[in-house]
């Protein structure tokens, strides 16, 4: 006997099976066909009945019979609860009273409105089951630490008996499975545990634990021999979270701005949050990503103070990326991150100034031989009488002429000095300085 219900219970797992569209059990006599029937899904003391009929059901009634074929008990009372009287799902107002719990079968008797009647045997099972229910799980606390991982998940696990729709607690002795789905830090499943509990007088379980990371729990009624006719039930997911410790990576670049084929240094100081305050990230590996350049370092290991260094070489400007990524639950990811400027190099490739009368005429290239060339490159051109203090004289945009950058232009001055070219590369290119040209004064 027990091992026909272990094969019942395992069938009926899923409520949705207890009632649904079976055309295989349908009973079709004259105009009237009965699809199936069966527990209401919702209270399992009620009975569903599908029809499908030429004329409109005028009365339906449910007879429930034993595995030996005796009458058990009868039914009238049902509403039309979906569909329409001649395609639709009638549900009784009354609960089925019986005096054992079980799985029992269901003939049903139609009439439809202009009086054809029929008996229809077998149309579907009424599982007259008790149906476990859970309150919402309880932790004594929903975040844990490093410090304060003990964990205790409390419970409560009831039963909806079919006859009355009354909501109990199980009692003593019965089985609760109680999984525990470990999360990482991104909230994926890392692994799995469970308990198995039993239910006090008053259907309170509860279960005390020291998590390695944040958990999911699930409570969970199986099967059990020894209360046969109750269903499986599960509690809703009770999440308990990982607090994080605050970690902190500080990242320095010397220079901020350094010129192009020059190394850069990066240093700084890895550290995180314990309860006695901050500590250092000793001998722990930093993820080290350079925006815009190739052939950097991709990580690197502090020392036993949590300080580290490094040195590369920029290809342009960019930012240095440092972070601290661990599976550790209990301390956070970072990443910090700090700009950095290349200044490309500029020069002139040449320079030269020629008196025409009262005019100085004056002609150059600029030249970028780095891995970038300003937009709008422009050669100021300064005066100095005496060939160190300067005074900016004309401004001339240079042109790329197939050879270089070129400028040109004329200066009125008939005063002897000197003449130079200026290029001032701003924040992303060097500045440069053209040799100087002495002229006498116009004669």
């Amino acid at each position: 006997m027990r091992r026909i219900i272990a094969a019942l219970a395992g069938v009926l797992t899923g409520l949705t099976l207890i009632a649904g569209s079976h055309p295989a059990a349908a009973r079709s006599l004259g105009t009237i066909t009965i699809n199936w029937s069966g527990s209401d899904n919702d209270d399992l003391g009620r009975i569903r009945v599908s029809t499908t009929s030429e004329q409109p059901i005028a009365t339906l009634k449910a007879h429930v019979v034993s595995a030996a074929g005796e009458k058990l008990a009868t039914v009238d009372d049902f509403d039309l609860t979906s569909g329409t009287p001649t395609s639709g799902i009638w549900t009784t107002r009354s609960r089925v009273q019986l005096t054992e719990l079980g799985s029992y079968r269901i003939d049903v008797e139609a009439t439809d409105t202009q009086g054809t009647h029929i008996t229809a045997e077998r149309t579907g099972q009424l599982i007259y089951m008790v149906r476990t229910v859970f309150d919402p799980l309880v932790p004594s606390r929903t975040t844990i630490d490093y410090a304060h991982r003990n964990v205790t998940v409390r419970g409560r696990a009831y039963g909806i008996w079919p006859g009355t729709g009354a909501r109990k607690p199980l009692g003593q002795g019965f089985p609760i499975s109680l999984s525990i789905n470990y999360l990482n830090k991104q909230g994926g499943y890392a692994g799995f545990e469970h308990a198995d509990l039993t239910t006090d007088a008053n259907g309170r379980f509860r279960h005390s634990l020291t998590l390695k990371m944040g958990a999911e729990f699930i409570a969970t009624y199986p099967y059990s021999n020894d209360h046969p006719y109750y269903l499986r039930g599960t509690s809703d997911k009770l999440i308990v979270k990982a607090t994080e410790s605050a970690t902190e990576v500080q990242v320095n670049v010397d220079p901020a701005r350094v010129n192009a084929g020059d190394p850069l240094t990066v240093s700084g100081l890895a550290r995180w949050r314990s309860l006695a305050g901050w500590r250092p990230l000793a001998d722990t590996t930093l993820n080290v990503w350079v925006e815009n350049t190739n052939d950097t370092p991709r990580s690197v290991t502090t020392d036993a103070e949590g300080r580290y260094s490094l040195k590369f070489v920029p290809y342009t400007t960019g930012a240095v990326n440092v972070a601290y990524y661990s599976e550790d639950p209990f301390r956070a990811n970072v990443t910090t991150t700090v700009a950095f400027t290349v200044a490309h190099p500029a020069s002139f490739a040449d320079f030269t100034a020629v008196r025409q009368a009262a005019e100085i005429a004056v002609s150059g290239h600029l030249a970028f031989t780095g891995a970038a060339t300003p937009g709008d490159p422009q050669a100021i051109i300064e005066f100095s009488a005496d060939g160190t203090t300067w005074a900016p004289r004309a401004t001339r945009p240079a042109v790329w002429d197939g050879t270089g950058y070129a400028f040109s232009g004329t200066v009125t001055e008939p005063a002897a000095g000197h003449w130079r070219a200026r290029f001032e590369g701003g924040r992303y290119f060097q500045d440069a300085l053209s040799q100087s040209v002495e002229m006498g004064a116009a004669q």
